[in-house]
């Protein structure tokens, strides 16, 4: 009986596995090394996307069809998506942009990331945008 759970078992992981994905995961600072609290981390390519929440420690993990499930083997572009926050400006409302609006695009943005990348991390440091002046 336990033999049978054990090859039940195996077959469940070498299923669920047949995807090729790799486990990535990493931390989001800025140049002082503060972490980024919130926002989401972007991998794309010409034909897939796919994002990590980024939680208060500033830490992400990439999930394609499933939260944290990894990603296909392959090269992709990297940016960080909503890292703004709102505030008034003279009166109105408005939003601006916690990084440096480059990192914020994946067309502007000077991040990519090679699937494997050594250890499975891909730790990203960002600079600050200067907070516009009320």
């Amino acid at each position: 009986m336990k033999r049978v759970l054990v090859l039940i078992l195996a077959i469940i992981l070498a299923v669920g596995c047949g995807r090729g994905h790799v486990q990535l995961g990493g931390t989001v600072t800025y140049e002082d090394g503060t972490p980024l609290t919130f926002g989401s981390v972007i991998f794309s390519t010409e034909t897939f996307m796919s994002s990590g929440n980024i939680n208060p420690q500033g830490k992400y993990v990439m999930g394609s069809y499933h939260e944290r499930d990894g990603l296909p083997k392959g090269t992709y572009a990297v940016h960080i998506s909503g890292a703004v926050e709102e505030i008034t400006i003279r009166g109105e409302l408005s939003s601006y942009s916690l990084i440096d609006p480059k990192f914020a695009s994946s067309g502007t943005s000077p991040l990519t990331c090679e699937i494997p990348a050594p250890r499975n991390t891909f730790d990203i440091v960002v600079p600050r945008n200067p907070k516009p002046k009320p």
